[in-house]
């Protein structure tokens, strides 16, 4: 078989329309393509959304005009009802290619907009090629409408049955890369509704916890944009890509997916007591009552009575200040261990009342926060569940990076975070701008349990802080300063 010119030509444009993988750019291309190989000076694409054809792409070299192409709406032009009196909505309804010589000699269809535009503008619309545009299921998904076909003089002249046929053959091919491309986008926007949900329920499990999820989703987005900027000088990394960031944002929406599992007590523990302290409150009550009584009985005097008794107070008073405090100093650690040795002695029962018991101590003993040792392990066993939760998802190639990216949004470049360790030679640079958005978003958060909301000065200068010891990548922290700087609404 001899492929000539044309034909070589015809599937060099019907490779070049599956390959496309960007929709508007895809319309563009079947349009300027059909009206390339069919010789036409204007054309319009509709696509069927709601029962309805909407403008999508419209050419016309006479007239200069070229709207739609970058996948912009075209305001100026309304959708088309699915009315057979119109000739675009005919040939959606009945899959039939109509093909008019001359549409101010012909009565089947209604022309007033043709003839409209017509008078408004001084075009002059004659010939005219109405395409189909069916996929493999045999379902229209638009239509193409193309204007004036030009003879070898430059003279208006009918669209050629040859050209119809090539014509209808292109808009079919493209109408099923358009159909797939649909498709995906579908499944893409299910994705995202799925990961929204999810997200929701991670934030709303928790009223320390109500935005913080979009939040970092938030700054992961708008940093990766800020990186791309081709003025701005970059890190040492390769350019991140549109793919790399939205991988990158997708893995910031379910990154503490794990958080479904976390003890809600543990998550919402405002100070370090929680719920111990109301029952501590009681058993001091008590113990004052056992004083008083001691006292009434001639036990002990007027004078250690009331020695004592300041003593509880005081101890009662510094316990509260304590339990609330983000940090306790070793002076303060100490007295709360002396405080340990306070007891009163319940004759009724023989036994020793003691101020504090040893399961309230371990919760008062803690420096920094609000966690045990042991509830921060059961806290960042967060991660390990995310990992797992993920792993049961099935990212295909487009999201292949986001449950590694989520996984590791508490590890650092010395290889001090958690889970496993990692350093920097295993942490992208997505994982490294996830950690600095998480880091930011908890510190400027307003919504947690534990502290007050820090000043955003004051969180840039921790990150700093983090990047001079080796924790976070120390040319992305300048940047991000610089993006949060530039943000007006941070």
């Amino acid at each position: 078989m001899t492929i000539t010119a044309d034909l070589q030509r015809i599937l060099d444009i019907a490779i070049s329309l599956t390959a496309e993988k960007s929709y508007s750019k895809l319309l563009e291309k079947l349009i300027s393509e059909c009206m390339d190989i069919s010789g036409c000076d204007a054309g319009t694409l509709y696509i069927l959304r709601n029962k309805k054809l909407e403008f999508m792409i419209l050419r016309n070299h006479t007239m200069n005009v070229y709207q739609g192409g970058n996948g912009e709406p075209i305001e100026s032009m309304p959708p088309v009802s699915l009315d057979e009196k119109y000739v675009c909505a005919y040939t959606a309804i009945h899959k039939k290619t109509v093909n008019i010589p001359d549409v101010y000699n012909d009565s089947s269809f209604d022309w007033q907009g043709p003839k409209k535009y017509d008078s408004i503008t001084g075009y002059n619309t004659k010939s005219m090629l109405v395409v189909p545009l069916i996929d493999h299921d045999g379902k229209v998904i638009g239509v193409l409408q193309l204007i004036n076909a030009k003879g070898e003089d430059g003279n208006i002249t009918a669209f050629s049955e040859e050209n119809a046929s090539i014509v209808f053959s292109i808009a079919s091919e493209a109408a099923i890369s358009l159909s797939n491309m649909i498709l995906v986008r579908q499944l893409r926007d299910m994705l995202y509704s799925f990961v929204s949900s999810l997200t929701t329920a991670i934030d709303e499990r928790t009223p320390y916890n109500a935005n913080h999820s979009f939040n970092v989703a938030r700054y992961c987005d708008g940093f990766a944009k800020f990186l791309m900027r081709e003025e701005k000088p970059r890190t040492d990394f390769e350019y991140i890509t549109d793919s790399e960031r939205e991988q990158l944002v997708l893995a910031a929406m379910v990154h503490d997916v794990g958080k479904l599992i976390t003890p809600l007590e543990i998550m919402n523990k405002s100070d370090r007591l929680d719920f111990r302290l109301p029952i501590m409150e009681n058993r001091w009550k008590y113990l004052e009552a056992l004083l008083k009584i001691d006292f009434y009985d001639g036990i002990i005097t007027e004078e250690g009575y009331k020695k004592l008794k300041k003593q509880l107070k005081e101890g009662q008073d510094f316990i509260r200040d304590c339990n609330k405090a983000s940090f306790l100093d070793d002076e303060k650690l100490k007295k709360i261990r002396e405080m340990k040795d306070i007891c009163i002695f319940d004759r009724e029962k023989s036994e020793n009342v003691e101020f504090l018991t040893d399961e309230e101590l371990h919760e008062l003993m803690v420096a920094r926060g609000t966690l045990t040792a042991e509830e921060r392990k059961i806290i960042e066993m967060h991660v390990v569940y995310t990992d797992r939760i993920l792993s049961k998802i099935s990212f295909q190639d487009d999201f292949k990076l986001v449950r590694r990216f989520a996984a590791a949004h508490h590890e650092y470049l010395d290889g001090s975070g958690y889970p496993n360790g990692l350093t920097a030679q295993k942490l992208p640079l997505e994982v490294r701008i996830m950690t600095i958005a998480d880091i930011f978003d908890s510190l400027t958060a307003d919504d947690r349990p534990y502290k007050k909301a820090m000043p955003k000065e004051r969180a840039l200068s921790i990150l700093s802080a983090m990047a001079d010891e080796g924790k976070l990548d120390t040319g992305l922290v300048k940047q991000f300063t610089e993006y949060i700087n530039d943000k007006s609404d941070v």
